[in-house]
Formats: C-alpha cells, structure tokens, sequence
C-alpha cells in the first residue's frame, strides 16, 4: 500500500468514527438529514474497503467508475442476457470479500473480485470469470485518463489482469 493510500484510509477511518458516533446520537430521530448521515457512514466505509478489500485491477475500474458519477459520466452494461444502455451511475459499494456492488439505471451489477479477471480499452472493460464461463462488460462514456492509467500502474503486475490495450499500455509508468 502507498503512503496516499494510508493516508486516505485514516482519513476515511477518522470521518467514518465520527459519522457512526453522530448515527448513534441520531437513533431516535426519524429525518431525511439522520438517514443521509448513516448513509454518508456506509458510504466511507465503501470508500475504505475499496483500498483494502480489492485488487488493484478492480480498484482501478471502481476509482474510474467513481470519477464517472462525479463528472456526471455514464456507463453501459452487457452481461449474459442483460443489456443497460448508457445511464448514470448510482451507488458502488465494495462489502466484505470483495464483492462489488454498481448500480445504473435500473440494474444493480455485483461480482466477487477474486474470482474475476480484467481486460481494459480504452472506453471499456471486460470481466470475465476464471473459468472464463461469464463475461461482464463495462462501457463509459468517458476514456480512461492519462493520469489514472499512471497512478494505477501496478494493474501490470496484477495476475488478475488479461490484458491491457497498447493505447492505456503507453501511459503506464512502472515505478
């Protein structure tokens, strides 16, 4: 783990300490401003298991799915016999053992990160199961950035990771 991860994540664990302590004092009021607050609780507890519970190919595609959502991005689904169009993107929670929730549009979208592989493009990313069985893919509206593709570098290391087009390949510098 990188020194702005363990920041991140003391930072993640001071405001989650403060959050469950203000839902605690919170229990016997019934308001749309109490349930915000044990929403913003699970939500850095989501933040923080993102770092921790994950692999860094996942982490990748969550970190890029978040910066979606802020931005207003979207992202289509194909699975199996499901297609999402292009939607925006609502909650992503990571919970214990690595499972991953998204949901967009209509669809809610969950996958155990260990039991998943990755392939990245530019625009998309397929995952596809170990035995290789069930394939999930991703679209965004928006490319992987420049930035991004730098920061999580390490994806290269990952035995996790299928495969990784020559156009997010050139961006990668190996620390």
């Amino acid at each position: 783990m990188n020194h702005n991860d363990q920041v991140l994540l003391e930072s993640f664990e001071r405001i989650y300490f403060l959050l469950e302590k203000e839902a605690q004092n919170l229990t016997e009021i019934k308001s749309a401003y109490a349930e915000k607050i044990r929403q913003w609780e699970d939500e850095i507890k989501a933040y923080a298991m993102m770092i921790e519970e994950i692999s860094v190919p996942a982490r990748f595609i969550l970190e890029h799915i978040l910066s979606l959502k802020f931005k207003s991005g979207q992202m289509a689904v194909e699975a199996e016999n499901i297609t999402q169009g292009l939607s925006g993107i609502g909650d992503i929670h990571v919970e214990k053992f690595g499972i991953i929730k998204i949901s967009t549009g209509n669809l809610q979208l969950s996958w155990r990160d260990e039991l998943y592989n990755y392939l990245f493009y530019p625009d998309k990313v397929e995952l596809r199961t170990n035995d290789e069985r069930t394939t999930i893919k991703l679209f965004f509206s928006q490319q992987f950035d420049a930035k991004d593709i730098q920061r999580f570098s390490a994806v290269t290391e990952s035995r996790q990771l299928l495969y990784i087009h020559p156009a997010l390949e050139k961006y990668l510098v190996l620390e």
